[in-house]
């Protein structure tokens, strides 16, 4: 294994290529992120809809000056009438003092608020989920590409033999076809497997916008066990109080139910108090224009009493959308706990599988061992070595991807659950070689 560059010399060369551990990954990837920063950016804008909705609750006051020019004209008359030019200057203010579509449109934008910090922890969790994925996939296809190799290389040799016993008449062509036929389909296999590292390190180069040469590998001595608590219930109910995408549902549910309100109080009388002062030029007839003032102030009841149906339409949809936003809501707690117990019971088969895969491996080896040693003796075929041969890599390649999937379905557990944190970065980083 390459010894790593440290993160920050590498980021000072322009266009860098480096290895990188998890956490480097995370750590680029996270300080610029373009779906964690829209995550961001609609947050901070969601915030400002509370603003809005409760300035509708507050003091209004404006002020306004308007100008006219005026003039009189008179058919068939000979009088001689003067052209006017008014000002007048108003200050007027209002408040409202009972109108509860703007309570429940205000309450519902402080819901749609919440759900914009839920999204950004969502936001967060699958960029872990995202990095950790992008780090583990890049290291499976080392480890498939290393095996690939290895096999390509024994069966290069088992073909080599072959043609030498063949050379000296100890076996026939068939053999010698045979083995070629499995380096032909082995060389076809590490190409593959070429091609599907060059894609997990193109997709490590677009989370973190710079170009990676290699992983930290996994150490061999990592002990992987069963999930902690071991009862799936807990993990369960950890979900449905933390997991973000339902805790967005909520509020997403609570901002309709509350809109329902709002769009229901249209019918309802509204109370309002207004304030008003004018000073400014008044015409009365063709006599000069007088400098004078009014001063105005009261309350204002309004009571809806016809608006063609839209009012009882608009209350039908936003109960409706009500009842919709709560069955999405019933459908994503049974996901999530559909998804969760999926997910315990996979990581507790993972470690199973684990521990199955290493002893099929020993088994494995133990098996080619004595078909090369039949082999050697004329009791087995090349056909029999190279199948004992595959059956090996494979088995280690096996053993590989679960210990990969573990990890994985692990995260993805900690992710339903709503416990995925950056520790969790930090403690699979405890598990890389250095």
């Amino acid at each position: 294994m390459k010894k790593l560059l440290t993160l920050t010399s590498a980021l000072l060369l322009p266009g860098a290529v480096f290895a990188a551990d998890l956490s480097s990954i995370y750590n680029m990837a996270a300080s610029s992120d373009p779906e964690i920063e829209a995550a961001r950016a609609a947050r901070e804008a969601s915030s400002y809809n509370v603003m809005i909705a409760r300035g509708a609750l507050l003091p209004q006051a404006q002020v306004s000056y308007t100008h006219t020019h005026l003039e009189y004209e008179i058919k068939d008359s000979a009088l001689d009438i003067p052209e006017y030019d008014l000002g007048s200057l108003e200050v007027s203010a209002g408040m409202s003092i009972f109108d509860l579509n703007k309570w429940y449109s205000y309450k519902a934008a402080r819901s749609g608020n919440d759900n914009g910090n839920f999204e950004l922890q969502m936001s967060e969790q699958q960029l872990l989920m995202r990095t950790a994925e992008a780090y583990f996939n890049a290291l499976r296809a080392e480890d498939n590409l290393s095996t690939a190799n290895a096999e390509l290389k024994a069966v290069q040799r088992a073909l080599e033999q072959t043609k030498q016993r063949y050379d000296v008449g100890l076996i026939a062509i068939t053999e010698v076809h045979e083995a070629q036929a499995a380096y032909d389909l082995s060389y076809a296999s590490l190409l593959g497997q070429r091609a599907n590292r060059e894609v997990q390190y193109e997709i490590l180069a677009q989370l973190t916008g710079e170009k990676i040469s290699g992983v930290s590998a996994l150490k061999s001595s990592v002990a992987m066990s069963d999930p902690q608590p071991q009862d799936a219930e807990e993990w369960v109910a950890s979900g449905l109080e933390k997991f973000p995408g339902l805790l967005m549902v909520q509020s997403q549910v609570e901002a309709a139910r509350l809109q329902r309100n709002a769009t229901r109080s249209q019918h309802m009388p509204t109370v309002e108090l207004f304030a008003s002062y004018t000073d400014g030029d008044q015409a009365y007839g063709f006599e000069d224009p007088l400098d004078a003032s009014a001063t105005s102030y009261g309350v204002k009841v309004t009571v809806p009493l016809l608006a063609g149906g839209s009012l009882y339409a608009a209350s039908k949809q936003a109960a409706l959308n009500y009842a919709s936003a709560d069955y999405q809501l019933e459908k994503t707690r049974r996901d999530v706990k559909q998804n969760i117990r999926s997910l315990y019971l996979q990581v507790r088969t993972d470690v199973l599988n684990i521990n199955a895969r290493s002893q099929a491996i020993r088994s494995a080896r133990s098996a080619l061992d004595a078909t090369q040693t039949g082999y050697k003796v004329g009791t087995r075929n090349i056909v029999e070595v190279l199948d004992a041969q595959k059956k090996v890599y494979q088995a280690e390649r096996d053993y590989a991807n679960a210990r990969y999937d573990y990890i994985l379905n692990l995260l993805s557990l900690k992710f339903y659950a709503g416990t995925l944190n950056e520790a969790d970065i930090e403690m699979l980083n405890g598990w890389l070689e250095s």
